[in-house]
C-alpha cells in the first residue's frame, strides 16, 4: 500500500467530525447512499428515501465523518457499532448476517464480553475522492480536476484515516476488541501499514468476497508506522475533543446550566 508523506498535510484539506448532530449525520447517510446504492448497488435506491442510506444499527453506533474543507463535501464516513452492555442478546451486524462464516475458536465475538467488543462498519470513501484525473464528474458535480495535486496526494490516506477513526472511537468508548468485515485484499493492504488484521472467518460472498477480521485495538496503537502517527493523532484528537464537548454539554444539562 503506497502511502504519501504526511508533509502533504492531510489536516490542511480535511476535517474529522464525530457525526452526532442531525446535519452531520445526514452527510454520513448521503455518502453511504452515493457509494452503497448509486455506485456499487449493494443496497436498493428505493429502500433509501431522500437519498439517505440508513439501518437499525445506526442508533447503536458512533459515527465518524471526514469533510473536505474547501468544498464542505463529505469525503468519507464510518461507524462503530457498540453493543449496549445491558443487552446480552445484541448481535453485531457480522454475527447477524455472516455468523455462519465465523470459524475462529478463540476470537469469535460471541465468546467475548459484550463490554469489550464493537464492529467497524459502513466504511466508505466517496466516489469523487477515488476518481482519477480526467474521469467523469462526481454525482454532485465536483470534477477530479477541481483538486490540486497536493490535495490529490492525500486521498489515499482517507481509508486509513477512517480505520484510525474506528480505533480512536474504540479507545474513547473503552472497547478493546474490534471486528470488521472487509475484502481480504484490503485487509492485506492495511496489514502492510501495521494494522493487525487477524482473519477469523471463511471468505464468503457478501457484496463481493468478504471475510471477518479481529483487530486488537492495542495492537493498532503499538504498530502505527513512522509519520502515520501524525495521522492517527490528528484523527484521535479531533474525535476526543468533540466527545469531551458532548460530555460537557450533557453535564451542563444535568446541572441546569446553559452550554458555554
Amino acid at each position: 500500500m503506497s502511502i504519501p508523506l504526511l508533509n502533504n498535510h492531510f489536516q490542511n484539506y480535511f476535517d474529522v467530525f464525530l457525526a452526532d448532530s442531525p446535519a452531520l449525520r445526514e452527510q454520513v447517510h448521503r455518502i453511504r447512499y452515493d457509494v452503497y446504492c448509486r455506485e456499487f448497488h449493494y443496497e436498493r435506491e428505493e429502500d433509501c428515501p431522500g437519498g439517505l442510506e440508513r439501518d437499525e444499527y445506526d442508533q447503536y453506533s458512533l459515527h465518524t465523518l471526514i469533510l473536505h474543507k474547501d468544498t464542505l463535501s463529505g469525503a468519507g464516513c464510518m461507524r462503530l457499532v457498540v453493543p449496549a452492555v445491558t443487552e446480552s442478546d445484541f448481535l453485531l451486524p457480522m454475527e447477524r448476517f455472516c455468523g455462519h462464516s465465523l470459524t475462529d475458536p478463540v476470537w469469535h465475538p460471541g465468546r467475548l464480553p459484550r463490554s469489550r467488543i464493537a464492529e467497524v462498519s459502513r466504511l466508505a470513501v466517496h466516489t469523487r475522492f477515488r476518481r482519477r484525473l480526467g474521469e467523469s464528474e462526481s454525482p454532485i458535480g465536483i470534477a477530479a480536476a477541481s483538486f490540486s495535486p497536493d490535495e490529490r496526494r492525500t486521498f489515499p490516506l482517507l481509508s486509513l484515516a477512517l480505520f484510525y477513526g474506528g480505533a480512536a472511537l474504540m479507545v474513547l468508548a473503552g472497547r478493546s476488541d474490534a471486528f470488521v468485515m472487509v475484502e481480504p485484499r484490503l485487509a492485506r493492504r492495511l496489514q502492510m501499514v501495521g494494522l493487525p488484521f487477524v482473519q477469523v472467518g471463511d471468505i464468503m460472498e457478501y457484496h463481493g468476497p468478504r471475510a471477518a477480521y479481529y483487530v486488537p485495538v492495542q495492537g493498532v496503537l503499538d504498530n502505527i508506522q513512522g509519520e502515520l502517527q501524525y495521522l492517527y493523532d490528528f484523527v484521535y484528537e479531533s474525535l476526543e475533543r468533540q466527545m469531551r464537548g458532548r460530555t460537557d454539554r450533557k453535564s451542563d444539562a444535568l446541572d441546569g446550566n446553559q452550554p458555554r
